[in-house]
């Protein structure tokens, strides 16, 4: 298989992370690709974005959601999702809320690179909302996450990592102390170091 992906995408690090902790890197090739630059990735997939996978039979899957369902297919999914069916949608909703939060976190760093007279300050109050919004959230819903590093746990990490990675300056982990914790104990583990944003 091959996987499309970046170094500064959170989408395509949740799916590293997983492939890490699923101990399946042997099955693939990995392509570091900058998707606003290159026009290939537009030919084998029409959004254009990272993370993409090109299965053996030449399927390709997009949206890191739908590939990391696919990656845990191939081991023991109870690894990554949980079984019961109320804990199993608590985790999908934790990636959803990261995944959503993830986008703003890029966008808004997006927007601040944009020079000042075209910056729109509705959409970057917007956008550090959800931000905020989001770790109010995971700080009061902390019991919400499972005791396995699973896709909702996977999700929340890259997205704590990507405000630092974005936002170094930022000192979330003194207001979200307990969140923070947390993300100290699991960014520590080989699949987070073996994945860390990169320039």
């Amino acid at each position: 298989m091959q996987l499309y992906y970046s170094l500064t995408s959170p989408f395509a690090r949740k799916v590293c992370v997983l492939i890490q902790e699923l101990k399946i890197q042997d099955q693939f090739e990995m392509i570091k690709i900058d998707p606003w630059t290159n026009p290939d990735l537009r030919q084998i997939n029409p959004l254009s974005k990272v993370p993409t996978l090109v299965l053996n039979h030449k399927e390709v899957l997009f949206d890191s959601a739908l590939i990391c369902e696919y990656l845990s297919t191939l081991k023991d999914k109870a690894l990554i999702y949980p079984t019961e069916r109320v804990e199993y949608f608590k985790s999908l909703r934790l990636q959803a809320l990261a995944d959503g939060a993830m986008a703003a976190v890029g966008r808004c760093y997006a927007e601040l690179k944009k020079p000042e007279h075209l910056q729109s300050q509705d959409m970057l109050q917007r956008f550090q909302a959800t931000q905020v919004a989001t770790l109010i959230w995971l700080e009061q819903h902390l019991d919400n996450f499972t005791k396995n590093f699973g896709i909702g746990e996977i999700s929340v990490a890259c997205l704590l990592a990507y405000i630092d990675f974005r936002f170094p300056e930022q000192d979330w982990k003194i207001k979200y102390s307990q969140l923070a914790a947390w993300f100290e104990q699991v960014k520590a583990r080989d699949s987070m170091q073996f994945t860390q944003y990169q320039v």
